[in-house]
């Protein structure tokens, strides 16, 4: 379903979620994700796959403990994610929080995927969860976003954009 979410274009017709959809996906062309490969460095990883370590989504009507069931050791798995249960720009759609790993789903009501990835970021700070490799500069760009410490080096890629949109301003 990711592929039709990529591909779709701005009609009329377009939403909050799939706004900071396309907007999470224009700052991960912004901040190219990185993937870690041991013994080798930093190596790239594509948008879509780096996306699918923050938000993904299901037919609507899937169970969430059948998430639960599948075995799946995929690294994505485990660190916690935002899953959309149907199309966001569709009539029905909900958010839920999933980590896999732990078996905790948490349904976000009838808030959009802004207040999500919101909830989201929070948890991974709160909780004090290492952010997905993949996704560092994006989290890193949220950090200033929110205006917290940064919990590690930013990358020259993020102060670089910062400071573009400073200069804007």
């Amino acid at each position: 379903m990711s592929e039709d979410l990529s591909t779709s274009s701005f009609s009329g017709n377009t939403n909050d979620g799939m706004v900071c959809f396309k907007a999470l996906q224009g700052l991960t062309h912004l901040l190219p994700p990185t993937a870690s490969d041991q013994g080798r460095g930093w190596s790239c990883c594509s948008v879509k796959l780096a996306i699918s370590f923050l938000v993904d989504f299901a037919p609507s009507g899937t169970s969430i403990s059948s998430l639960f069931d599948t075995p799946d050791s995929s690294v994505r798995t485990q660190q916690p994610y935002i899953l959309c249960l149907g199309h966001p720009s569709g009539a029905t759609h909900q958010y839920v929080i999933v980590a896999k790993t732990d078996k905790i789903s948490i349904p976000l009501g009838d808030e959009g995927l802004t207040c999500s990835l919101d909830k989201l970021f929070k948890m991974y700070w709160v909780c004090n969860l290492a952010y997905p490799v993949q996704l560092l500069s994006v989290f890193s760009s949220l950090e200033h976003i929110y205006e917290m410490p940064v919990s590690g080096k930013k990358r020259s890629k993020v102060v670089e954009l910062i400071s573009k949109l400073n200069a804007m301003s």
